[in-house]
C-alpha cells in the first residue's frame, strides 16, 4: 500500500515539473525582457528622446477657444445642448388631415414564436420583425397576433378577431 502512495506522489511531482518546463519554454524562453538591449540584431536605445513642444500659444483645456474672425462664440456651440431648428424651417400645423390609403385585405393565418426569430404568416407570406407587407412594417409578433406600423397608423392583426386599425 505504501509503494502505491509513493508511486502516486512521484507521478504528481513529475507531472508538475513537466508542466513548469512546458510553460517556461512555451511562454518565457526566447521572449524579449524589459532589460534586454537587442532584439534580433537591432539595438534598443536605453533612453528614448522626446522632442520638446512649445506650449506658449495654447489655451488651457477649460476655456473655449476664441475665433479671430467674428464674435467670441462664433462657430462654437454646446455639443450637449439639443440642436434648435431655425424658425423658418418649422412648418405650421394645420387642421387638414392627410387621407390614408385604404388597407388591402390582410389575413393573419398564424404565428411561430418558439424560435430565436418569430415568424408571422400574413396573406400566405412568412414575415419576420422589420419586414414589409403592403407598405406596413412588422413591428412585433406575439402568439396569435401581429402589430404592423406605417403610413401614420398601427394595425393589429389577430387570428381570432381579424384586423383592427389604430391611429397614433
Amino acid at each position: 500500500m505504501e509503494s502505491r502512495e509513493r508511486t502516486k506522489l512521484f507521478m504528481v511531482i513529475g507531472l508538475a515539473v513537466l508542466f513548469v518546463a512546458v510553460g517556461y519554454f512555451r511562454f518565457l524562453h526566447g521572449k524579449i525582457t524589459f532589460f534586454s538591449q537587442t532584439d534580433r540584431g537591432v539595438a534598443i536605445p536605453a533612453v528614448i528622446a522626446i522632442p520638446a513642444i512649445d506650449l506658449k500659444g495654447v489655451q488651457p483645456a477649460g476655456e473655449p477657444q476664441k475665433m479671430a474672425s467674428a464674435g467670441p462664440r462664433a462657430g462654437l456651440r454646446d455639443i450637449f445642448a439639443p440642436v434648435k431648428a431655425p424658425a423658418a424651417e418649422i412648418l405650421p400645423v394645420t387642421g387638414v388631415a392627410i387621407p390614408l390609403k385604404p388597407l388591402p385585405p390582410l389575413q393573419l393565418t398564424g404565428t411561430i414564436v418558439g424560435g430565436k426569430q418569430p415568424l408571422a404568416i400574413i396573406n400566405g407570406r412568412f414575415l419576420r420583425k422589420g419586414e414589409m407587407i403592403a407598405d406596413l412594417e412588422v413591428v412585433s409578433i406575439a402568439r396569435d397576433q401581429v402589430i404592423l406600423s406605417g403610413e401614420g397608423r398601427k394595425v393589429l392583426l389577430n387570428t381570432l378577431t381579424g384586423v383592427e386599425v389604430r391611429s397614433p
